[in-house]
């Protein structure tokens, strides 16, 4: 048997049973390879074991169901461990990378099993047992869990893995929905949670605007490390609270001279450090400093650093030591979700609350059309949104709801209330009636300065103001991922010294706002 016309076979046909998703099989078996194919017989192997075991345990039927109904024999599947044999890993990405072209059908996420090494980790630490040769504090799961006027120095010691009793639990690899928008992210994340400090992806910086999903990565390394590998200490901590533990150490400098080194060496005990919204650290050059020093003590040990901010590192108001720093591993923006991953994203959550609640509902196309039309890209309004509607739902008696009782409901709950939704077209028009240039010429390929710069205005505009992804703004505008990325960045430059271009921003901004009523 040829093995890899065995393999391509193979994926041909499982795509082609309507209970396999294909976003998923290109997901997961990407990080799979065909070792050995005889008939009766074929060996597959993974890169690690969480991508082993969640085959194992979601497609080993359906492999065997495939190979039989494409050669007519029963097959015995063996699927090994071996980092060096699947796909390479992703590489780390100095700039924002394109998001696959393909159609986002975004599945949802499957949780990574805990792997058989760490399962069998006998001699791993029992948590909240001080080790003997802890100089400071362990870290906790969330470090604002300290009180803040308490001495660092006397701090409870802890793993960093008791979040059961928290909202974070909730937020695994499982609960992601994958979607065109974030599956690079989602797959880097894996990527670090699994070899958390052993891969070029050290440090990971994950950017992307407002409830879009960066802190739900974030915490679902954490409880995967949490999972499968308890002897590693894990700290969580958004910027702020980072900020304020800084600002306590400058407060017991006076009764306590080694506060500042305790508060760096509470962080220096993790193994893995996620910092969330490392944007708040702007103009907070004391808390800066002492995590430039943290960052440099632990990077050569191997020690797993994860970042996530509201924009790209470049944008951040920071000095450029820090910004180099930030961007020496691997930085990936997750983009707005289209409406395809909504949607998901929408029936991720009622099948979770109907698994909860052992309860059957229905919600119609009809309702899930208005809540994905009218919300915007946060994902947490999405939440809220059909949070209400269930509620709203239980409440009747046969827990039904109306079209016209959802818009009811949700009429004012939106962001932007009963707003159109900006789109592409939308700013197209505005910007081609604000410079009085044709739409052909917005979209062509026309160099001279005249059609450029609106050309370049509008593209810039769409990723700041739409939610549509690279790609769908691309396509709008016949140009490929880098010429809008191109187009973006020189944009963003050019208003910072540019007052003519702020104004000219501005005035297209407000025909936008007109359109939208």
């Amino acid at each position: 048997m040829d093995i890899e016309q065995t393999w391509t076979d193979l994926m041909r046909q499982l795509k082609s049973y309507p209970t396999i998703n294909a976003s998923q099989i290109d997901a997961f078996f990407s990080r799979v390879q065909i070792q050995a194919a005889s008939p009766g017989f074929i060996m597959l192997t993974s890169d690690n074991a969480f991508i082993k075991d969640w085959i194992e345990k979601h497609y080993l039927k359906d492999i065997q169901k495939a190979l039989s109904d494409l050669y007519n024999l029963d097959f015995q599947v063996l699927i090994e461990v071996d980092p060096t044999a699947a796909a390479p890993a992703p590489a780390a990405q100095p700039a924002p990378a394109a998001t696959p072209s393909a159609p986002a059908v975004a599945p949802q996420a499957v949780q990574p099993q805990p792997t058989p090494a760490a399962a069998s980790a006998q001699n791993a630490p029992v948590p909240g047992v001080q080790s003997a040769n802890a100089g400071a504090p362990q870290p906790t799961h969330s470090v604002a869990q300290a009180e803040a006027s308490e001495p660092q120095s006397q701090k409870t010691e802890t793993n960093g893995n008791d979040n059961e009793a928290t909202g974070e639990a909730a937020l695994t690899f499982d609960s992601f929905v994958i979607g065109e928008s974030n599956r690079m992210a989602y797959n880097m994340a894996v990527e670090v949670a699994d070899r958390p400090g052993s891969s070029e992806l050290n440090p990971l910086f994950i950017y992307g605007r407002s409830g879009v999903g960066k802190t739900h990565l974030m915490c679902a390394i954490q409880n995967y490390i949490k999972e499968t590998r308890p002897e590693l200490n894990v700290c969580y901590i958004d910027s702020m609270e980072l900020v304020n533990r800084y600002s306590d150490a400058a407060i017991e400098k006076s009764v306590d001279k080694q506060s500042f080194k305790n508060f760096e060496g509470y962080f220096q005990q993790a193994d893995v450090l996620l910092i969330d919204d490392i944007q708040g650290l702007q103009s907070k050059p004391g808390t800066l400093n002492a995590l430039f020093r943290i960052f440099n003590s632990m990077i050569p040990k191997g020690k797993q650093f994860v970042f996530s901010a509201d924009r790209a590192p470049k944008n951040i108001d920071l000095d450029e030591r820090y910004v180099s720093r930030f961007n020496s591993g691997a930085t990936i923006d997750i983009q707005p979700p289209d409406d395809e991953t909504k949607r998901n994203i929408i029936k991720s959550l009622i099948r979770h609350y109907q698994s909860r609640e052992n309860t059957s509902f229905v919600i119609t196309d009809e309702i899930l059309d208005y809540i994905v039309d009218n919300s915007s890209s946060n994902i947490r309004e999405l939440k809220s949104a059909i949070t209400n509607v269930i509620f709203a739902m239980k409440m009747n008696k046969d827990h039904t709801l109306s079209e016209g009782q959802v818009k009811e409901l949700l009429g004012n709950h939106f962001i932007g209330g009963g707003k159109k939704r900006i789109t592409i077209e939308m700013i197209q028009a505005a910007v081609e009636d604000f410079y009085g240039v044709s739409h052909k010429d917005i979209v062509g390929r026309g160099r001279a300065r005249s059609i450029v710069r609106p050309r370049q205005v509008a593209i810039y505009l769409c990723r700041d103001l739409s939610e549509t992804t690279l790609s769908n703004i691309g396509k709008a505008f016949n140009r490929d991922h880098t010429t809008v990325l191109h187009s973006c960045e020189l944009i963003s430059s050019q208003m910072q010294e540019d007052r003519n271009l702020r104004e000219e921003l501005e005035a297209v901004r407000e025909k936008i706002r007109i359109q939208q009523y």
